[in-house]
């Protein structure tokens, strides 16, 4: 097993084309030949946290000799590796939700830059998308999100295949309001993840219910699939809150766009009734 390192094996980028951006679906079947380079990362990405990793020819230290560089937070759902000298060659098998996938890697002229896994089952016609984006997919999607800014500035490559927007439209409610900070979109789940601000006006506690979060976009109303909310706003403060919808209304996918016009709905309850709200 490698042993796992905090820390970030960053170079001088080049401007990204978008031929180094990847997207492959999960087999167990197939070896990933993935091209990799000595002035720039690749980063590989799943859907959930990995499990394991399994290596050869593969260091985790840039003062251990070993042909490629691996960089790994363990419980992330995201892994960088680099070449460290000409023509390096290096393999790994990586657990993800009790299967094993097998990846090598070359050094080249052409290195990738970004490459998503997804699985079939999440993106593919037919049953209920809902049904097939698990809670641990959801939770590592609510991950992403809220980690977007810190990945950006560490792994760049890494947020290369999320759509995201900064709307700052307000929705206004009664002693309160709702400010849509930041909408994320991640294509393979059909999931779009928005970030919410909940300002309190009044002087009194705001008390709403998390899981009764919808989002309307035209004549649709879309409920959420997770959600990361208090349900309180104190009086004269601030909140911030997240939630995910996935997929549509009738159960297929939905293709969003972050470029839409979301309004927030709230359910909103009383004092009395602040017993009720999810935790």
């Amino acid at each position: 097993m490698l042993p796992i390192l905090l820390g970030t094996a960053l170079g001088e980028t080049e401007p990204l084309r978008t031929d180094v951006i990847k997207q492959f679906p999960l087999d167990e079947r197939t070896v990933y030949e993935i091209p990799i380079g000595r002035d720039v990362p690749t980063t590989l990405m799943f859907p959930s946290a990995i499990s394991a990793i399994e290596g050869a020819s593969v260091t985790t230290n840039p003062d251990t000799p070993a042909p490629v560089l691996l960089t790994y937070n363990a419980g992330q759902y995201f892994l960088s590796v680099r070449a460290l000298i000409p023509g390096a060659k290096g393999a790994v098998n990586i657990v993800w939700r009790n299967r094993t996938f097998v990846v090598r890697f070359h050094e080249g002229p052409a290195p990738y830059g970004s490459v998503t896994f997804y699985d079939d089952d999440l993106a593919g016609p037919g049953r209920a998308v809902q049904k097939r984006v698990t809670p641990e997919v959801l939770l590592g999607l609510l991950d992403r999100a809220k980690s977007y800014q810190l990945i950006e500035m560490q792994y760049p490559d890494a947020v290369q295949q999320i759509e995201r927007t900064e709307p700052g439209n307000i929705c206004y409610y009664r002693d309160f309001q709702v400010i849509v900070e930041e909408v994320f979109r991640f294509d393979p789940e059909d999931t779009v993840v928005f970030k919410l601000r909940f300002e309190n006006k009044g002087g009194s506690e705001i008390y709403y219910q998390p899981q009764r979060l919808a989002v309307r976009v035209g004549q649709d109303v879309y409920y959420p699939s997770i959600v990361d909310a208090s349900g309180i706003v104190p009086p004269k403060a601030s909140t911030t809150a997240y939630f995910a919808i996935t997929g549509s209304p009738t159960g297929g996918r939905a293709n969003l766009s972050t470029k839409n016009i979301f309004s927030i709905i709230v359910m909103r309850v009383e004092r009395d009734a602040k017993l009720i709200v999810p935790q």
